[in-house]
């Protein structure tokens, strides 16, 4: 007797079992399917532009929301050689708490794009009701000049996500979902842990072209240079001495 009640209560703790470890999977497949949609745009012209990232979760209720409430997002942009953000400029814009966006190595700003390699830069902002609006400040590089002349283009990739809470609520996501290391707000000393979260890429991938040099036009602009430094110079000395001859004519 002693031997069937055991029995069955050990198969009453694997059913329970099962079942616990079942409904966990099922919650954890319908809560960490986020539904992000991000629309990616490169705005203003010339050398100096900026990129946005209109982030938006698309839960299906109310319920959902408690998973993302008071976290932060965080982007990892990869920009191409070409293309590059100044980090005294993100230096200045943390310090007026404008935007919180830092590299994450040093950043040359002086080196052309055939000299550069691409670079990595984080952005990070709050979830404020199911969406986030993030933008970063870009710089083009200067390309060495080409037979020809043109336009030098630079593809910039879309971002990955990232999301980080200040508990634990996104281990309900388990292990489908990469993990990631890196400051919170810039500082190098305080690090926080970052879950990699999926979302669709409302634009298309972002393409900036560069206008470049034309080395067929060496000697005309070489030639027109050295002219306007001789008739400049030339300019100055006259202007130097007639002021002399007027000074000496006053003393008289």
């Amino acid at each position: 007797m002693i031997g069937t009640y055991a029995y069955c209560l050990k198969k009453l703790v694997l059913i329970f079992g099962l079942i616990f470890i079942s409904s966990i999977s099922v919650l954890a497949t319908n809560v960490c399917n986020f539904n992000v949609r991000i629309k990616q745009t490169l705005i203003n012209e010339g050398f100096h532009r900026n990129i946005t990232y209109g982030i938006i979760f698309n839960t299906k209720n109310d319920d959902e929301r408690w998973l993302y409430a008071d976290c932060v997002v965080g982007l990892e942009q990869v920009l191409p050689s070409g293309v590059f953000t100044n980090p005294d400029e993100l230096s200045d814009l943390r310090r007026s708490k404008k935007l919180n966006a830092f590299p994450k190595n040093r950043v040359n700003v002086e080196l052309p794009a055939e000299q550069s390699s691409p670079n990595r830069v984080y952005i990070t902002g709050k979830v404020l009701d199911g969406k986030i609006n993030l933008w970063l400040p870009v710089h083009a590089r200067y390309h060495q000049a080409v037979s020809g002349g043109g336009t030098a283009r630079n593809e910039i990739e879309a971002p990955t996500l990232f999301l980080h809470c200040p508990d634990e609520r996104l281990e309900v996501c388990g292990a489908k979902n990469a993990q990631a290391v890196f400051s919170c707000n810039g500082s190098s000393k305080e690090k926080c842990k970052w879950k990699e979260i999926p979302y669709t890429m409302m634009t298309e991938t972002l393409i900036w072209d560069v206008p470049v040099g034309n080395t067929d036009h060496y000697y005309l602009v070489a030639t027109g240079t050295a002219t306007v430094i001789v008739v400049g110079s030339l300019y100055l000395l006259k202007a130097i001495h007639e002021y002399q001859v007027s000074h000496r004519k006053k003393k008289l």
